[in-house]
């Protein structure tokens, strides 16, 4: 592993990585920046964390999401707004993403980045990233040619599996992160995390893994 700012988490429960994860969280400073990543993986670690964040207020924005309404149980952003984000009463001014998936969604969340991040590539505090059982990370999947793409800050991307059509951070954006969070959960990621260990590099989260500061 290259990355210096990079942790596992793994445990029995996702309960127990929500606790986990929820006190990184806590000590970020007031303004800080995270970018989350979704799937059903995510989906009890926002509940934990709704219960033990509170008042906090970083400003939040999601690693990936799928071209799909907000209100679609598909969405990634809809289910951190609606398992996190709507029942603290998260400041609109916090909530770190586009108005609507329409096919400029790239551009446009390039443009918020880049009104925020006044750097020539973004540097975000924490992302929290997950492992799908093909390897893939954030929306990044393999053989996709954008895994040597250090440069773009977001990329449309699709899935081998539907909803098909994604937008990403890309992986330059990814690796440039404070403290990158990889979370592992499930007997199903047996096999891949065996082969992530082992550095297959066809492997996107062996990418952000190798990936060189």
């Amino acid at each position: 592993m290259h990355l210096p700012n990079l942790e596992i988490v793994r445990a029995k429960t996702l309960e127990e990585i929500g606790l986990r994860t929820a006190r990184i969280i806590e000590a970020l400073p007031p303004d800080a920046t995270i970018a989350v990543s979704g799937g059903t993986t995510y989906r009890r670690i926002l509940q934990v964390w709704r219960e033990e964040l509170g008042p906090i207020r970083v400003k939040l924005f999601p690693v990936d999401e799928r071209m799909v309404p907000f209100d679609s149980p598909e969405s990634n952003w809809g289910m951190i707004q609606q398992l996190l984000l709507d029942p603290l009463e998260w400041p609109r001014s916090k909530r770190c993403f586009v108005e609507s998936m329409g096919e400029q969604v790239a551009e446009d969340y390039e443009g918020l980045l880049r009104s925020v991040f006044a750097t020539p590539m973004p540097q975000f505090d924490l992302i929290f990233l997950g492992v799908g059982a093909d390897g893939h990370t954030a929306s990044l999947f393999p053989g996709g040619r954008y895994l040597d793409d250090d440069k773009s800050w977001v990329l449309r991307t699709q899935s081998p599996i539907p909803p098909k059509d994604r937008v990403t951070l890309g992986l330059g954006v990814i690796c440039r992160a404070r403290q990158v969070v990889i979370i592992i959960a499930g007997k199903e990621k047996r096999p891949v995390v065996q082969q992530m260990f082992k550095g297959d590099a066809a492997l996107p989260i062996v990418k952000v893994l190798r990936h060189p500061v």
